[in-house]
């Protein structure tokens, strides 16, 4: 008898569960049928956005660019982390604070922000030269690469092939090719990256990120808050990264990260290209080799710094301004191209 009543009361409880998880099946199904009509009713309120100053046609494909400070001689290209959603707005704050002094290009890459996707496969070197191809068009012939994370694999290649034109490397927590043998997790950090991209693609896709993110846009989107964003620029952001974060081109780069970082993996920048590279506290405790891998791909080593600052991984969020003013007091020390550092102060005095 005492049996029946706990193989019942068991069978109660299996029939509650499986009521449960059909109702939250159901509610799936709902809020990712919710989100792709929301998607597409966006598409249009997307193609009309132009928080860019410029485009420029690369091989019939079109790239979205911001620039800043173009009555300023010494240039800095700054290119964003891997993925990227709205990488002019996500930057403007870094920016504008160096207009000033430089003239500061912010690309989109081809699969982000405002750019065409691409069909061609997102290999270094196929990304270095669309990038390339867009200072050749402006008439850039020397320049600062600045990048953050993933994009300072970039700026290594584009470096080592362009190493006439390109000044010096600022690095915001940048990527480096041998992070790949890091390991600070019970599993490989690329699983792990694998893992956490497919659980944001997931929380998209189905709608549960636009869902916290109504009525307060800044749930789904990083930036730096003390910026006076308006209202128009954080939709904008909401909806970029809610409807285009995953595109065919950025899911291609995104497979090919471990072939980028092999294909990398013996560079290190050229000797007459200083670097200046800030690296987040929060990496350092966490690889122990994060630090010592961002001097080794160093060789020029007079005017190259290597410089921790606390906080995350997006430090340009929340160290805008110590990154300012270092860029600021470094790059006038950097001699240029054939010259030495007086011939740099030579030109500003003119």
């Amino acid at each position: 008898m005492k049996e029946a009543k706990e193989t019942k009361k068991k069978g109660k409880v299996g029939k509650v569960i499986r009521w449960i998880l059909l109702g939250l099946l159901i509610l799936l199904a709902a809020l990712t049928i919710w989100n792709q009509i929301c998607t597409a009713m966006e598409k249009r309120k997307i193609s009309a956005l132009n928080y860019g100053n410029s485009t420029l046609n690369v091989d019939g494909s079109y790239l979205n660019l911001q620039i800043d400070g173009d009555m300023n001689e010494q240039t800095i290209v700054l290119l964003p982390g891997l993925g990227a959603a709205y990488p002019i707005l996500e930057f403007r704050p870094l920016a504008e604070a160096l207009s000033d002094t430089y003239r500061v290009v912010t690309v989109e890459p081809l699969g982000y922000g405002l750019s065409d996707t691409a069909d061609s496969p997102r290999t270094v070197n196929a990304v270095v030269a669309e990038l390339h191809s867009c200072m050749e068009t402006l008439g850039y012939s020397d320049y600062y690469l600045m990048a953050h994370s993933f994009g300072g694999i970039y700026s290594l290649a584009w470096a080592n092939q362009f190493p006439d034109e390109v000044d010096g490397f600022i690095g915001i927590d940048p990527s480096v090719p041998k992070q790949i043998d890091c390991n600070p997790f019970p599993i490989n950090t690329m699983t792990l990256n694998s893992i956490l991209t497919g659980v944001d693609r997931f929380i998209t896709f189905t709608g549960i990120k636009r869902l916290t993110s109504i009525g307060n846009p800044r749930n789904a989107v990083q930036l730096d808050m003390s910026y006076p964003y308006t209202d128009a620029d954080l939709e904008a952001a909401r909806m970029m990264v809610l409807d285009r974060a995953y595109n065919k081109s950025s899911l291609n780069e995104s497979r090919g990260l471990k072939n980028a970082l092999l294909s990398t993996r013996e560079m290190t920048f050229p000797a007459d290209v200083p670097v200046l590279n800030f690296v987040c506290t929060s990496n350092c405790e966490m690889m122990p080799e994060w630090e010592p891998m961002h001097h080794d791909i160093i060789t020029e080593t007079e005017y190259s710094e290597v410089v921790k600052l606390e906080g995350q991984h997006y430090l340009h969020l929340d160290n805008k301004q110590n990154i300012v003013d270092k860029v600021k007091e470094w790059i006038p020390t950097v001699p240029a191209k054939g010259g030495s550092a007086e011939d740099v102060f030579d030109e500003h005095e003119d």
